[in-house]
């Protein structure tokens, strides 16, 4: 059974679950509307089957330590992967890291999956708490869900305490639910170094971007089949499945809603998590439980090269060589924490 603890304040509500640690049900009043801006998988608490680990509990924020899937590895191919990426997916990790541990392979990390615990509660704020495996470098997870008393934001601590020194990929994960009407949700992302498309195609036959390109717009990524499409506004007109990573950016982004007529912004320490990654979830996995309805963009925060998981993030890879850090390194002496803010600017 999943426990959810609940936050209610002038401007807005949300739930706190206790399965992976999941922000979820998040509305925000503001200007005599309600606002939804948050995604949850179409099949949960659903009378369909209901995919195990992650898949099980997806909803609209949580933390990802390490970030990355453990199938990343063996599912793209060996062959053809753009220059740098190759070495960085088959090197063993253990040659790398000998604080390896098992729960590092789990989709995306052991909190994603774990029960966690209520430490306590107020008025506008919720903290919760995870204890990782005794063999992991992480010890615990703390979660820090604070509602703003002024307006429709929420601030969110996210604190890493390892119990050895490592180096782990890092992430968090908004999922913000898409519009139906084609390039209604627009993108504006502060400035960064440089764009990258996933090295492989999140979704091999169906992913239209080309894998490996470099990018200077999201407006302007290079297309497998030859020219550019545009990223940045969603959703796309052909059913597809997309992963860009905008590196070395500043720590924000705008968000525009055309169809619920609002904004929002997404905010954080880019010095910890230097990177963004863009999930575009755009009706393109037609196998269960995807079933060719899904519709979302995950606009997650990340030390990581893409969500290729421990071995290619801990390895040189092609982000890495252009100055951008793709792990956080961890000590036991000095906990990890990263500040984020999700904020409604207005409502038209």
């Amino acid at each position: 059974m999943d426990t959810t603890w609940h936050l209610e304040w002038a401007h807005g509500a949300c739930d706190v679950h206790a399965n992976g640690g999941m922000l979820g049900g998040v509305a925000f009043a503001l200007g005599g509307r309600t606002i939804r801006p948050f995604y949850e998988a179409p099949w949960l608490d659903r009378p369909e089957p209901q995919p195990a680990g992650l898949l099980g509990v997806m909803r609209s924020e949580f933390p990802c330590v390490p970030f990355g899937v453990p199938y990343a590895r063996a599912a793209l191919p060996d062959d053809g992967l753009p220059g740098g990426w190759r070495d960085a997916v088959v090197t063993p990790i253990d040659a790398r890291d000998a604080a390896h541990d098992a729960s590092d392979d789990l989709q995306h990390g052991y909190g994603c999956t774990g029960a966690w615990t209520l430490m306590r509660q107020s008025a506008h704020e919720i903290e919760i708490a995870l204890d990782y495996p005794e063999g992991s470098p992480i010890r615990r997870l703390t979660r820090i869900v604070r509602a703003d008393p002024s307006c429709a934001a929420l601030d969110v601590v996210l604190r890493i305490d390892a119990r050895a020194a490592a180096r782990r990929p890092v992430g968090l994960h908004p999922n913000l639910a898409l519009p139906a009407l084609t390039g209604a949700f627009r993108i504006e992302p502060g400035a960064f170094a440089f764009g990258m498309v996933h090295p492989g195609g999140p979704e091999p036959g169906v992913s239209r971007a080309l894998a490996g390109a470099t990018f200077d717009s999201l407006g302007s990524v290079p297309l497998r089949g030859g020219g550019t499409g545009a990223f940045d506004r969603l959703p796309l007109a052909d059913a597809t499945e997309e992963i860009v990573q905008l590196c070395g950016i500043d720590g924000t982004v705008t968000l525009a809603d055309d169809a619920a007529r609002t904004r929002y912004r997404l905010t954080w320490d880019a010095d910890a998590l230097p990177s963004l990654l863009l999930w575009i979830s755009n009706r393109g996995r037609t196998h269960a439980p995807w079933n060719g309805r899904n519709l979302c963009v995950g606009v997650e925060p990340v030390a990581a090269a893409f969500e290729l998981g421990c071995a290619a993030s801990l390895a040189p890879n092609p982000i890495d060589a252009r100055g951008v850090r793709t792990a956080l390194a961890l000590s036991p002496g000095a906990p990890t924490e990263i500040a984020y803010r999700f904020e409604v600017l207005d409502a038209r």
